[in-house]
């Protein structure tokens, strides 16, 4: 191969120098344009399956309205008028079947009151939002389409550090960027940005509107969804995370299949394995995860205190939030083999997974603390000495700043008088629908304010914390 270079001397004299590469750089290079071309290959295989996800948001914006003279706006104001304004958010998604299933990001979507998808041929269509998963951030849209550009689903769990991936999305708005890197880390977690995690950490380019973009192996698999970067200046700086496939696969088909997503569980409490209690246990290496507690239903498999978890399934078990994380991944009533070592022998358990039951084991009281508020039920009596008209109820006796019944507007001394339809006229009426919420649910209420001189009842919404 030659190659000519001109170099300009002292801006008068051009001379034409020839360059020769040696053989051996040669094939080099054609090996190394191999490789480009490689990255070329799965770039145009894939960016047809990735979309823009528009979010449109109606928000209420106040203008100063003027009085039409400058002294008297300077010091009185003209007051606030206030006009309906369309918000918009951009982000990524990946189309997951033919019919026009898209998987995206749940902060994508959030709080949307409209979603628009738009295809990479300018194709846009009006998405419907099959369902959410808030606690791994993912969510399910659905687009009316036929023959569409699906991307090929991998096996996130076959990946490993330091291999090749391409983040492909719409950072800055700027549609169907192309990144690559490697896999730098799997099974991130302890992170506080989702409630389950296992990301995939790589040093791709990821940046703000990448979320819910694809990130592929050189295959052209898809094997997670690009999801949040660790920054200090907001953008890229060499630390990406995506949910793994394998994870959002199973979540998008609870979430089509059955409308909700049940997580499996073992009543038990881990710790990390330190360094230190590795050596009090006599342990050769610290990974895995401490038993520090056993519930009733996890000693009927034979864990016990103490117990280190150091596989499930035959897979090695590094923490304890990866065996958490892996154990709600796991479908309730499916069967797992717990690997432990217990005064230095391995054991292995087989155990059943029970449903996630964010409420299991609370009672009453402890529910409606959840909706952050406390109530007694009104009698005769209670409404005689406080001059209330009301003669049935729940009497509201204390409401907790920033929760559920303080963001509806809840004070202390409301009476309820129906939940979800229901009269509430004993305090066996409320106990019976606080046993029937679950997290995420909403609760209508009617709400009577009194005061010694008038009353008025509205309605109010509280949305239980999940």
């Amino acid at each position: 191969m030659q190659k000519w270079i001109w170099i300009l001397i002292a801006g008068f004299t051009v001379l034409q120098v020839e360059a020769k590469i040696d053989p051996e750089s040669q094939a080099t290079i054609a090996q190394m344009e191999k490789f480009s071309e490689a990255f070329a290959a799965v770039a145009s295989e894939v960016n047809p399956g990735v979309v823009a996800v528009i979010k449109k948001r109606d928000v209420m914006v106040g203008v100063r309205r003027s009085t039409g003279n400058p002294f008297f706006d300077h010091f009185f104001g003209g007051g606030l008028q206030y006009r309906r304004e369309q918000q918009q958010g951009l982000g990524s998604g990946v189309i997951v079947s033919r019919d026009g299933y898209i998987l995206t990001n749940n902060h994508v979507i959030a709080e949307a009151d409209s979603i628009e998808v738009e295809l990479d041929d300018g194709r846009k269509f009006s998405a419907t939002l099959v369902g959410t998963d808030p606690q791994s951030d993912v969510a399910v849209l659905k687009i009316d389409g036929r023959d569409l550009p699906a991307l090929k689903m991998g096996d996130s769990d076959k990946l490993k550090v330091g291999s090749w991936v391409l983040a492909i999305g719409n950072p800055y708005g700027l549609r169907h960027t192309v990144t690559y890197g490697i896999v730098s880390a799997i099974g991130r977690g302890n992170l506080d940005i989702v409630d389950y995690e296992d990301f995939i950490q790589t040093d791709a380019a990821i940046n703000p509107g990448n979320s819910g973009g694809a990130m592929v192996n050189l295959r052209g698999e898809l094997v997670g969804l690009n999801t949040a970067i660790l920054s200090r200046s907001g953008g890229s700086q060499g630390i990406g995370l995506a949910v793994p496939i394998n994870m959002a696969r199973n979540i998008m088909q609870q979430i089509i299949e059955d409308g909700e997503v049940k997580r499996g569980y073992l009543d038990v409490v881990v710790q990390d394995l330190t360094p230190g209690l590795a050596e009090a246990l006599g342990l050769p290496f610290n990974r895995g995860a401490l038993i520090q507690e056993v519930g009733e239903f996890a000693e009927q498999t034979g864990l016990q205190l103490g117990d280190v978890i150091v596989g499930l399934n035959n897979r090695e078990i590094s923490s304890a939030d990866e065996f958490l994380t892996r154990i709600a991944r796991t479908p309730p009533g499916a069967q797992v083999i717990i690997e432990v070592i217990r005064n230095g022998q391995n054991r292995k358990l087989s155990a059943i997974v029970d449903a996630f039951d964010p409420f299991r084991g609370l009672q009453e009281a402890e529910r409606q603390r959840a909706l952050g508020l406390n109530v007694q039920e009104m009698t005769p009596a209670i409404a005689r000495q406080f001059g209330y008209n009301a003669q049935w109820g729940m009497l509201i006796t204390d409401v907790r700043a920033e929760s559920a019944a303080d963001a509806a507007g809840l004070q202390r001394g409301d009476v309820i008088r129906e939940m979800n339809r229901r009269p509430m006229r004993s305090m066996a009426d409320y106990e019976d629908v606080l046993a029937e919420l679950k997290p995420g649910d909403e609760v209508g209420m009617i709400i009577r304010r009194e005061t010694r001189r008038h009353y008025a009842n509205f309605y109010a919404v509280l949305k239980v914390p999940k």
